[in-house]
């Protein structure tokens, strides 16, 4: 009997209890909030006041939310190369008179690296310049004849027939000097082929001929490269390729230059995977700033492919319920309550969510378990 009157005391006190908070929170001059969740909170608190004891989480348990930032590179390993380079080859064949370089000299856009004889050459041009010179007279004697016969049939002192026969030899004439200045042109551009020019201002980085040798046709010469434009030749998975884009930061280390970061850039994207790697070539611009970069030189860092200020962020596994209805267990007086996030991102390798939802100082369920869900009390013990 005792007990029965002990249970009636503890109900009736759980309820007066609940009709005191429901008196409190939905009177309109004590604040302005929702009064949906004003009763939410009622009922939940009478459900806690009638419950025997509340649940002890450790402070490894929860998690305060305070706004963090976040960065994800992706590392990469590759080369520097020079952004120019050219492998020089002989238009035509012939015997080298002069090559005056060497590997490693510096040449500037337009000096002659190499020359062929071309004796014969500029003698094939003089005998094309002087037949243009004889067509050209015979174009101008024909012009007069047509001009005279043209005055004398418009006295009909010449004939039709002299007409027309002086203008086709103005024709025939002009189709030969046409001629004859398309061989001078095709004379002067071997003679210029006789000459091999630097296209730009670069080093000589192989040399593969030497003064008096006979070369053929289309045989290479040397390579030239433009040192002052070096750029960084990096590999990407075809998995992460997708993430990197032209403009991004690269930050990198080059072997021979200890302790020095240099920042480029992402300045050109591969649009073929390699055959051999399946990965994708990146090129990245580096700065002129008097580094003493060398082709071939190793070079491994990072690309910063995205990173955000003042993420809100909780660690995936306080995530509850699915992808379209996730939410978190939030700390509220002494109450769990079910708090619907939406996820932004994923950040740490999928370790930690950016969501929305949430408020710095928020406090929540770290790693909720089967005893903890919406409604029940709960304490956080004191750290010592």
């Amino acid at each position: 009997m005792a007990f029965q009157w002990k249970r009636i005391f503890t109900i009736t006190a759980a309820l007066l209890g609940a009709f005191y908070l429901s008196v409190e929170l939905i009177d309109p001059a004590r604040g302005t909030s929702d009064v949906n969740e004003r009763l939410q909170k009622v009922v939940v608190a009478a459900h806690v006041r009638a419950a025997t004891s509340p649940f002890e989480l450790s402070p490894m348990e929860v998690a305060t939310i305070q706004p963090a930032a976040f960065v994800e590179r992706l590392r990469v390993t590759g080369e520097l190369r020079p952004s120019r380079l050219v492998e020089l080859r002989a238009i035509r064949g012939g015997r080298i008179t002069r090559s005056n370089i060497r590997e490693g000299q510096r040449v500037r856009a337009g000096d002659v690296l190499i020359a062929f004889e071309s004796n014969d050459l500029q003698a094939g041009l003089n005998q094309k310049e002087a037949d243009q010179e004889g067509a050209m007279a015979e174009m101008v004697l024909a012009m007069q004849s047509l001009n005279r016969i043209e005055q004398l049939a418009s006295k009909r002192v010449a004939s039709q027939e002299q007409l027309d026969k002086a203008r086709s030899e103005v024709a025939g004439r002009k189709v030969r000097l046409d001629s004859q200045a398309a061989q001078v042109e095709i004379g002067r551009t071997a003679l210029q082929d006789a000459e091999i020019l630097a296209p730009f201002d670069g080093v000589v980085s192989k040399l593969l001929v030497h003064q008096g040798a006979q070369i053929p046709a289309d045989a290479e010469l040397l390579t030239l490269v433009d040192v002052s434009d070096m750029e960084a030749r990096v590999l990407i998975s075809t998995q992460e390729i997708s993430r990197v884009a032209v403009g991004q930061v690269v930050e990198l280390q080059v072997d021979g230059l200890q302790n020095q970061a240099i920042k480029g850039e992402v300045a050109r994207i591969s649009p073929v995977a390699d055959d051999g790697s399946r990965s994708v070539a990146v090129h990245v611009r580096l700065p002129d700033e008097g580094y003493n970069f060398k082709g071939g030189m190793f070079v491994q860092g990072s690309i910063l492919v995205r990173q955000t200020e003042g993420a809100i962020t909780v660690p995936v596994a306080s995530l509850l319920g699915d992808k379209k209805d996730a939410y978190v267990l939030k700390l509220t007086d002494g109450v769990l309550l079910r708090q619907p996030v939406t996820i932004i991102s994923r950040w740490d390798d999928g370790q930690v969510a950016e969501v929305s939802g949430l408020s710095a100082g928020d406090l929540i369920v770290r790693t909720p378990h089967a005893e903890l869900r919406s409604g029940v009390a709960v304490t956080v013990a004191e750290v010592g």
